[in-house]
């Protein structure tokens, strides 16, 4: 491969030389007169800059999207919530508190988990037992100070007003 002052000496006997110059050249180089042209484009190509420019412009248009997404991906993360263990916990216990059965629980936690499975029923079980008993002397307290202002309260939430008028 030529060296960077040989491309220039071709250019400059390419488009300044005299006639006969390229044939002289290209014989002391042992080399054809199309590799002397070849070389003289290479130079006019990089002091034109144009292809340079190019590259320039892809790399900057590459970096736009890389920004652009990466912008995407920290606002969806801002939206992400960790299915932890704990976090699959605290869902079990919610929904036992709101009436769902574990092996339900369980199927929804598996929907918002993704292909990763949740965790057994047994193991959720145990998580809304253990919150139970930590919730229990609270309950106790709140039913204490609830009771006298409860006028009509039935265990399974069903109100009936058994007088139509």
């Amino acid at each position: 491969m030529p060296t960077i002052p040989q491309r220039i000496a071709s250019a400059f006997a390419v488009l300044c030389g005299h006639y006969g110059d390229v044939t002289k050249m290209a014989q002391d180089r042992e080399q054809s007169r199309q590799s002397l042209y070849r070389e003289a484009q290479q130079v006019a190509d990089a002091v034109d800059g144009a292809a340079t420019q190019a590259r320039i412009d892809e790399l900057q248009r590459q970096l736009a999207e890389q920004r652009a997404e990466i912008q995407d991906l920290q606002e969806r993360l801002r939206h992400a919530v960790e299915i932890t263990p704990d976090k699959q916990h605290e869902f079990a216990t919610v929904a036992q508190a709101e009436g769902v059965s574990l092996s339900v629980a369980r199927r929804l936690l598996r929907v918002v988990s993704g292909p990763k499975s949740p965790r057994a029923a047994a193991t959720l079980g145990r998580a809304t037992l253990e919150a139970g008993k930590q919730a229990g002397p609270l309950l106790q307290v709140l039913d204490e100070a609830a009771r006298p202002a409860v006028k009509q309260g039935t265990a399974d939430e069903i109100f009936l007003d058994a007088d139509p008028s």
